[in-house]
């Protein structure tokens, strides 16, 4: 690898990929088995935990769009999670790392517990 080397922000915003991207393969897999038609108690739960999962992937997706957007705003020694990223959808708006890291991994704890409480008979 040629030239200077990333500085702190970028190297966690790095981690912070990276650990969007686990965390979202895991709740896609996750789903896929909870849809995969394992045996629920009550087949409510089985639909809240699967539109708690279901929510919390498109979050993950939010979280890695706006990754890119976050590196190309930030200034040198301003916080990733302190970035306003500005964007085009549906008007313009803008939106914090933190405004769509919490829900994703909100929904995807409440999505387990759904799951947990489904299986128990």
């Amino acid at each position: 690898m040629n030239g200077v080397p990333p500085d702190a922000h970028t190297k966690a915003l790095e981690f912070v990929n990276q650990t969007c991207v686990f965390t979202l393969i895991a709740t896609i897999a996750l789903l896929a088995w909870v849809a995969s038609g394992v045996e629920f108690a009550n087949q409510g739960l089985r639909l809240a935990a699967m539109a708690c999962l279901t929510m919390s992937i498109i979050y993950g997706i939010a979280s890695l769009a706006l990754i890119p957007l976050i590196q190309e705003t930030r200034r040198p020694g301003q916080s990733n999670f302190e970035v306003e990223a500005r964007y085009s959808l549906f008007g313009r708006r803008s939106s914090r790392l933190k405004s769509v890291m919490w829900p994703q991994y909100i929904l995807l704890i409440a999505g387990l517990i759904l799951y947990v409480v489904g299986m128990i008979d």
